[in-house]
């Protein structure tokens, strides 16, 4: 995924006005989404898509194989699969607040990291709402090692249950976004133990 790319979410499920209106606020808040009520549909667009999250009705999940992005499960319920996907698409619900670190500002509501220079000129990088979250843990934490469970259980919804690779895929793109600020060196990884961002 380039490392400016929305979150791509895909949707698998009947024809549901609740639905409609929770997509088109996904969109308008920078989502890449794409919707369909045919499983043979969602199965190919899973496996060439590959989306960030899948938000899908329970008894038409059933007819696709096990993916292997996050699933929000669609029960009819706006508010709640609203408070769900607001965890992956913040824009939804709440501004959230930036995190500035030495010479480093993460800010989640423009979509951009920050680089204060020598100069005292601010340079910035688009990144993605998911890896800012990843991120700004990781900044709260400058110089502490967060282990990857850590991170799953911070970054992501419970709901989600995204897998270990998924965190280092996240992190890959997250390093990927921060090249053009010269900041991906100070994203180590120490094996068998998580990822540490070195402050400056």
């Amino acid at each position: 995924m380039n490392p400016a790319a929305p979150l791509t979410l895909l949707s698998i499920s009947s024809a549901d006005p609740r639905l409609s209106q929770l997509l088109q606020a996904a969109t308008a808040s920078g989502a890449l989404v794409a919707h369909t009520s045919d499983p043979s549909q969602a199965q190919r667009w899973l496996d060439t898509l590959a989306p960030d999250l899948l938000l899908a009705e329970p008894l038409l999940l059933e007819r696709l194989q096990a993916p292997t992005c996050p699933v929000l499960a669609w029960e009819g319920d706006l508010e709640q699969a609203t408070r769900r996907l607001a965890a992956w698409l913040p824009e939804l619900c709440v501004r959230p607040q930036r995190i500035v670190c030495g010479d480093i500002e993460a800010d989640p509501q423009a979509g951009v990291v920050r680089l204060r220079g020598d100069d005292g000129l601010r340079r910035q990088a688009a990144i993605p709402a998911l890896e800012l979250r990843l991120l700004g843990t990781l900044l709260r934490r400058a110089g502490r090692v967060v282990s990857r469970q850590e991170l799953l259980d911070t970054v992501w919804p419970p709901e989600a249950r995204p897998l270990p690779r998924t965190v280092d895929q996240t992190v890959r793109r997250l390093r990927v976004g921060l090249q053009p600020l010269g900041l991906d060196s100070r994203l180590r990884s120490l094996r068998g133990l998580g990822y540490r961002f070195d402050p400056a």
